[in-house]
């Protein structure tokens, strides 16, 4: 542990959360401990065996720790919370690296009303506010002046030399494993080289759970800051039946990969059913990575109290 670097992400901590309340969120708290954490393809969850000891009921099942805690707080949503933000850990199996960890810092909000380019505006502001105007990249000092550069995925793909005829495929699977190889091979590295910018309007196939446009395309963005990716919002669905469909695509995709199947976030899907989601745009920030950039850190653990590979 280095005690200054902690120091340094507890100070961006209470930076964050003032910067949020100062624009009228509401502070919440769920639980780690969830039903379902949703069957992304993409994120391997982290289960926990529920054993009860006392109360017979419930019964003994199956229990995750959250990966985001997206669905908690779209129930809270539903149930009239119009503004409200969560500041906690998100635990991921298997992610260890310079800007991974299984468990890390999270700042999730969401705001009635608002489509993904309002919050595009205001996530610039407050990381910009968070972290004092500038972050550190292998040594590179950065000026983050909003506003940002906001470029379509379509746009930076070109940019990086990239065809279309690169990223057809036979089904939405193998589309989707195109985009992703040319993203770490091509797109990645050109990323690398610029400043911050949004990254905007996705594929449907890389929609996960943001709106599509009258385009098309999914009203989904990404902060990404000289190649290292520091929040992903969306103008949210507000459907039940879209949730569903996703959902079932998204399990589709983890059988043909031969994951796992998991179970669907049935009390979400219950509240959809039951009062509805409004209009809203979402977004989660890892914090324990904004706080690696703060500091010129080179590994996320650098920022971290007790790392998990220590």
């Amino acid at each position: 542990m280095n005690p200054g670097l902690f120091r340094a992400r507890m100070r961006l901590v209470t930076c964050l959360r003032a910067s949020l309340q100062r624009r009228g969120y509401q502070e919440v708290i769920t639980g780690c401990l969830q039903e379902s954490a949703g069957p992304d393809p993409e994120i391997e969850p982290f289960s926990v065996p529920y054993r009860p000891r006392m109360e017979p009921e419930p019964g003994a099942r199956t229990l995750f720790l959250h990966p985001s805690p997206e669905f908690a707080m779209k129930r809270l949503l539903c149930r009239g919370l119009p503004a409200i933000y969560q500041l906690g850990p998100a635990f991921r199996q298997g992610e260890l690296g310079p800007g991974h960890a299984p468990e890390f810092l999270m700042a999730e909000w969401y705001r009635a009303g608002w489509n993904y380019r309002d919050l595009m505006a205001e996530v610039e502001a407050v990381v910009t506010e968070t972290v004092g105007g500038e972050v550190y990249v292998n040594g590179r000092k950065l000026r983050l002046e909003p506003p940002f550069p906001r470029l379509s995925v379509s746009e930076a793909l070109a940019a990086a030399g990239v065809k279309q005829s690169e990223l057809q495929g036979a089904d939405e699977r193998e589309r989707r494993e195109r985009f992703y190889h040319v993203f770490v091979d091509r797109l990645e590295p050109w990323l690398a080289r610029q400043g911050a910018l949004f990254l905007a309007d996705f594929p449907p196939e890389l929609a996960l759970l943001a709106r599509l446009g009258p385009g098309g395309l999914a009203e989904r963005f990404e902060l990404i800051v000289a190649g290292v990716e520091l929040a992903n919002g969306a103008t949210e669905l507000y459907a039940a039946a879209d949730y569903r469909r996703r959902f079932e695509r998204d399990r589709a995709i983890r059988a043909a990969s031969g994951k796992p199947d998991l179970p669907l976030p049935a009390a979400f899907l219950r509240d959809l059913d039951e009062f509805g989601l409004p209009d809203c745009a979402g977004v989660a920030v890892g914090v324990d990575r904004l706080a690696q950039l703060a500091a010129g850190a080179a590994r996320l653990e650098e920022v971290q109290a007790f790392p998990f590979s220590r």
